[in-house]
């Protein structure tokens, strides 16, 4: 499908690869994984550009085979040009060829449909040909399925009906991207180039994100600073590395242990090479000049230059860094206590759409909670509430001793744009002591050499977000309350902080889509939905498993009460074309069809948690790879199904 072959990369005067070589084949599921920096993003683009753009490829090749093509989700895109177009009608745009042909039907039914037409004629009817082939052309390619398999993907994203009919341009920047997806989702390319898919997704879509992907027929490349996405989705790894890139033959989890094996190697290497070269350089030192060891001298020169030059320190291990959070005094027992809190916001016809309603919630004294929803949901206006940032109804009471911190998502917006990154941090800092660990913080989260001197207001988005994290770590709290603290992080910093809370002696609130990062810290879920709260004690997978036990029941209950609707919607086809006519919907067929897809999808969620679980890489490679063919397999017979099932109710 696709080969890179000893390709040397560069952007602007950034050298990213050098001799590197990799190949995507069919059925693919590939994680790009490296260091901020190291060329992920410009190595998707550079492959969906095939060699145009600001990518500059010097050497080798990058080769694709005429049956390739390529879907791109950037992590930013501008949708100017889309505005003003509805969501049904920009995500339907996927599929050229069908756009065209439906296009063209419309325009020979107009013709067709003109008065004054000579039916007899060799012209109308060398019309009525055409028009029937492109009609069998358009049904052969799925054109009328096309808008229901839009609405699937759009509902599965988290789109509503009514969200279908409304305007590009009324949806937020990360609501325009879920459009994007769903429309490379329908488009359905070879291979689809996925950067950072996971930054615009709740959890409930990013659940049906990762199915619909397992289920994929083609090839992804996928790069995340999601591990369970990545756990759960890839079966491959690519890691760029000191540009070049090296491949490990399982998901992210099984990445880590090889990479970690590695490094030992490496690093013994190394010592071994510098102890080599010290005893190299020592004779050298000794004898160069002694008559009779000049020979020896020279020969121990040469190969000290030769290991100088093939040196290769291993890749710098942050593991040894860490940071902690300010002690703070000691809170009551009982940090914080909501009674009857409701909130409503105002909507522009007048009315108000209420978010909360009659929430009570107790939070004791070295709670951990995770607040989960769906976008939308209000979790951040709960957040809001409990940070004292947002009026509502009801009452709150705080409890003794209690000293509250608060990460905003928008807390990039009171940097200072005249300091430069150092200044802020020291600024930020309130004694000597604080003041003597902003750089380890600071390179913790991205900011090395140099950059620690930019000035704020140059500052991009995302590193704007990460100082202002940086900067929470250095104020004293007994509360803490974070709304997304990692969306702009790399897996170590992630690491890093997960460290550092996990030593945090107070209480924390945190939001977040980044199931690993809930998964290591804590030990309640709050989930908002439908305007109240359910508290779910214990770890943020437990809480998972019951939610994933609940969602797979209402697919199932959904599935079955499709199939017994008695007048579901049909498949017309567009431009007014007689539909067939309909069998009986309860035929014997059609149930028998049903159970046997429930059966599949039931053994397909064992193969999805098989699959899910870290140790499933651990298994010998022959296991693991026809562990997934025969997933694959599994999922291509479950489509199959549903086809002869709607066939069967048609």
């Amino acid at each position: 499908m696709l080969e890179a072959r000893n390709i040397t990369l560069s952007a602007g005067t950034k050298d990213l690869l050098n001799n590197a070589s990799f190949r995507i084949g069919d059925r693919d599921r590939v994680g790009l994984v490296g260091l901020n920096g190291t060329g992920k993003s410009t190595l998707l683009r550079f492959i969906e550009e095939t060699g145009t753009g600001s990518a500059v490829i010097s050497e080798g090749q990058l080769i694709r085979s005429s049956d390739t093509t390529i879907g791109y989700l950037p992590q930013e895109i501008s949708f100017e040009d889309d505005m003003d177009k509805t969501a049904m009608v920009y995500v339907l745009q996927a599929n050229r060829k069908l756009n065209e042909l439906s296009s063209s039907i419309e325009n020979m039914q107009r013709e067709l449909d003109e008065p004054h037409q000579d039916h007899r004629s060799p012209r109308y009817h060398k019309l009525i040909e055409r028009y029937s082939e492109a009609s069998q052309e358009f049904e052969r390619l799925g054109g009328y399925r096309l808008e229901a398999d839009a609405k699937k993907i759009l509902g599965g994203l988290g789109f509503s009906e009514d969200d279908c009919s409304k305007k590009v341009g009324e949806f937020s920047g990360g609501w325009q991207m879920r459009l994007l997806i769903a429309r490379l989702l329908l488009e359905k390319p070879t291979l689809l180039l996925l950067d950072e898919p996971t930054n615009h997704l709740d959890i409930d879509s990013l659940r049906w994100l990762e199915n619909y992907l397992l289920g994929y027929e083609h090839s992804c490349i996928i790069v995340s600073h999601d591990r369970f996405f990545l756990d759960k989705i890839t079966t491959r790894t690519l890691e760029i590395n000191f540009r070049t890139i090296h491949e490990y033959k399982g998901n992210y989890s099984f990445y880590e242990k090889e990479k970690a094996q590695r490094f030992e190697l490496m690093m013994s290497r190394y010592k071994n090479d510098m102890k080599k070269m010290a005893r190299l350089q020592a004779f050298v030192d000794r004898f160069r000049y002694k008559a009779t060891k000049a020979r020896q001298a020279q020969s121990r020169l040469r190969q000290l230059q030769k290991l100088e030059a093939e040196l290769q320190a291993p890749e710098e291990d942050l593991s040894a860094i860490s940071f902690s959070f300010p002690k703070a005094a000691r809170s009551g027992r009982e940090v914080l206590r909501l009674e009857h809190v409701s909130k409503s916001w105002p909507q522009p016809d007048g009315s108000r759409t209420t978010v909360l309603k009659d929430i009570d919630l107790e939070i004791m004294r070295e709670d951990r909670i995770a607040v989960v929803g769906s976008n939308g949901a209000g979790k951040t206006t709960l957040c809001r509430i409990i940070s004292n940032d947002l009026d509502f109804e009801g009452n709150m009471v705080y409890g003794h001793n209690v000293s509250l911190n608060y990460f905003a998502q928008h807390q990039a917006e009171d940097l200072d744009s005249r300091k430069t990154v150092l200044q802020e941090m020291m600024d930020a800092a309130p004694d000597a002591g604080a003041q003597r660990s902003v750089r380890d913080i600071l390179g913790c989260f991205l900011f090395s050499g140099d950059s620690v001197n930019k000035k704020n207001a140059v500052l991009s988005g995302g590193e704007k977000s990460r100082l202002s994290l940086a900067k929470i770590l250095l104020q004293s709290s007994n509360l803490l309350v974070m709304d997304e603290p990692t969306n702009h992080l790399d897996m170590r910093s992630k690491d890093m902080l997960i460290d550092a809370l996990e030593k945090y002696d107070g209480t924390l609130i945190l939001v977040s889509h980044d199931r690993y990062f809930l998964d290591s810290i804590v030990n309640k879920v709050v989930e908002v939905k439908n305007s109240s709260i359910t508290v779910y004690l214990g770890s943020y997978a437990e809480y998972l498993e019951k939610a994933e036990k609940a969602w797979e029941e209402e697919r199932k209950k959904e599935t079955v009460e499709t199939g017994r609707k008695s007048d579901g919607s049909s498949r017309q086809p567009p431009h007014g074309k007689t539909a067939r006519p309909r069998r009986n919907r309860h035929t014997g067929e059609a149930e028998k069809l049903e159970k046997k897809i429930q059966k599949l999808e039931a053994e397909k969620l064992e193969y999805e948690k098989t699959m899910g679980s870290a140790d499933f890489y651990s298994m010998p490679e022959t296991d693991t790879r026809e562990t997934v063919e025969r997933y694959h397999k599994l999922c291509a017979e479950i489509e199959l199904l549903y086809e002869a099932w709607e066939s069967a109710l048609s």
